[in-house]
């Protein structure tokens, strides 16, 4: 039966070491006990040796102990439930050391003093290198309901993060997209500022389009010379407007984003070119008609010269109906003078028709040409009338009538206004300019209308 308890003693044994692990068994009171005088009897152990100072001194056991490898029985005491409980110290938490050199009789005694330390280091039993690791305390488990809250509250979180993530996303793309379009709203004002100033620019020349308008409708209207000389010097700066606001149009084409505007800009380019067609089919009639001027001036002094030349061969026909020799001489001083006239109005048409070689004056030469051939007969009948030859006075008479008759059928052709034919060749040369003209002013008006009605600027 000894040996039963023995056995049953032995196989209940648990070590200190093995405190906490899967093979312990708990003693309550008398296991509780013994822990807590191990403890007090080690802390007071440990607090007499370090009392002489800084270096730990080491007791060592008046007896040799057996090899770490002899097994020993372990002293304990048995209890009535045919348990057993261990009074030996574990051995984890004070190892014993060994010193190979030692005998029982060379142990000193706890009030010896220290001598130094030997010249081997101690070995350290095995059971020092199988205690366990201390592990963190494990925290205890959550119940449902506080693992439901964990999880709700960590989706809040998350939805809370990706809340701010995309806010902050939003922001940044909404300062970005923000600064673009602020950017771009700037870009765009300053382009139709631009636009303005540039149909300003424009604008500054419609006062010299419509009097060029005005002009082109009747050259040849009262104050219309006037006209032409003021335009000649504004044309110039006009045309330097243009150009520049040209430029500034076909800028503002290629760099508005806003179809509007860029259609703008385009009509502004448009109205730009038609008004520069405008000022050079305007510059081929201004040329045109300021070469007509001159040329009417002479032709009206050279028709005022030809009626007096008819005048004063009229008033040398009347002088020889009383053939006395007084009266032959005044006709022939007529007669004479009144070539003279011709042949002055003959000159001046001339000049007229280089100054507008377009011109036909023809008819007045045809005219200046048979009256000279009659005053020729009416000189040759006067001298004959002195003579005494009558005959001869009488052909040249008859010459001169036939002459004169001929004469006075071509005057019937002689236009009332002696300019007609430089207006004619004028208006025949014109036609093209002004067709020119006409088609430039449409495509200018049709420009202005979509300006005006994207702008709301008036522009003539």
């Amino acid at each position: 039966m000894r040996k039963k308890g023995d056995k049953l003693a032995h196989a209940a044994h648990i070590k200190r070491h093995t405190a906490g692990t899967s093979n312990e068994i708990s003693f309550s009171v008398l296991d509780a006990a013994r822990n807590a005088l191990d403890e007090k009897g080690r802390a007071g152990r440990d607090a007499r040796l370090h009392r002489f100072g800084g270096i730990s001194l080491f007791t060592l056991s008046a007896r040799r102990k057996k090899p770490a490898g002899t097994p020993t029985k372990e002293q304990g005491l048995p209890l009535s439930t045919g348990d057993f409980v261990s009074v030996e110290p574990p051995k984890s938490q004070v190892p014993q050391i060994a010193y190979p050199s030692e005998t029982p009789s060379a142990a000193p005694s706890a009030s010896s003093s220290f001598e130094g330390p030997t010249a081997t280091r101690p070995k350290l039993s095995e059971e020092a290198f199988e205690k366990p690791i201390a592990q963190p305390a494990e925290k205890p488990p959550l119940s449902s309901e506080e693992e439901v809250a964990r999880r709700k509250a960590r989706r809040r979180l998350s939805k809370l993060v990706a809340v701010a993530a995309i806010a902050l996303i939003t922001g940044a793309v909404a300062v970005a997209g923000g600064g673009y379009l602020y950017h771009d709203y700037q870009q765009y004002q300053d382009g139709i500022k631009s636009l303005n100033d540039t149909l300003k620019l424009v604008a500054e020349t419609d006062e010299a389009i419509k009097g060029l308008d005005d002009f082109v409708a009747d050259p040849f209207a009262a104050g219309s010379r006037a006209a032409c000389k003021d335009l000649k010097s504004s044309l110039p700066e006009i045309e330097e407007k243009l150009a520049q606001a040209d430029e500034r149009a076909r800028a503002l084409s290629v760099s508005l984003r806003e179809s509007q505007g860029k259609e703008a800009a385009h009509q502004a380019v448009a109205t730009i070119s038609a008004r520069n067609t405008l000022v050079d089919q305007g510059y081929q009639i201004i040329d045109a008609a300021d070469r007509a001027y001159d040329a009417i001036d002479q032709a009206r002094k050279a028709w005022d010269v030809l009626l007096s030349a008819d005048a004063l061969a009229r008033e040398s026909s009347e002088l020889v109906k009383d053939t006395t020799p007084e009266n032959v001489q005044a006709s022939m001083a007529k007669a004479n003078e009144s070539l003279e006239a011709f042949e002055e109005a003959e000159a001046s048409f001339a000049e007229s028709s280089s100054l507008y070689p377009a011109a036909d004056f023809a008819a007045f030469s045809d005219y200046i040409a048979k009256r000279k051939e009659a005053l020729g007969h009416a000189l040759a009948s006067d001298e004959a009338i002195l003579a005494k030859d009558k005959d001869a006075a009488t052909e040249h008479n008859d010459a001169y009538n036939a002459a004169d008759a001929e004469a006075a059928e071509r005057a019937k052709g002689l236009p009332d206004d002696p300019s007609s034919p430089v207006v004619d060749a004028f208006e025949a040369e014109a036609e093209e300019f002004e067709k020119a003209y006409s088609t430039a002013r449409l495509q200018a008006g049709a420009a202005d209308a979509f300006i005006r009605d994207y702008l709301g600027t008036e522009i003539k």
